[in-house]
């Protein structure tokens, strides 16, 4: 069984990388469960729906060009980007998936400490589907 470190993970949003600024990286589905039981039946019953994907990332604020607060700043409102997490931080290969999708930014937040180091989390909508590449 392959196991792996998270060490080596990659990030990337509108094609810039900024996994050397992160120290979190957090990939959701959700798959939305509908109840249609009805009065004669005898238990629960639901259906699957639709799945919802979502990222969150955090890490060190750097505020540089072509760094994360340029890169996700400017996208607050401007429409989806692809984000790409490579949880091996390698090519797309058997053992080394790439998640990718066309997402929103949902929200961002830079947080600032007497005595720490200015910090920042942003989390992404996944908008369509969620695709996973092996090859």
């Amino acid at each position: 069984m392959a196991r792996q470190a998270g060490k080596s993970a990659d990030f990337s949003f509108n094609s810039v990388a900024i996994e050397d600024e992160l120290n979190s990286i957090s990939q959701t589905t959700d798959v939305n469960i509908v109840e249609v039981t009805a009065f004669g039946d005898s238990a629960a019953t639901f259906v699957e729906g639709l799945p919802n994907s979502t990222y969150s990332v955090a890490g060190s604020f750097d505020p540089a060009a072509s760094q994360g607060d340029a890169t996700i700043f400017t996208r607050i409102g401007s429409g989806a980007a692809t984000a790409t997490f490579e949880t091996t931080g390698a090519a797309a290969g058997t053992n080394a998936p790439v998640y990718s999708g066309s997402a929103f930014v949902s929200s961002y937040s830079i947080s600032s400490e007497v005595g720490g180091a200015t910090s920042y989390t942003a989390d992404f909508q996944v908008s369509g589907a969620l695709t996973r590449a092996v090859s």
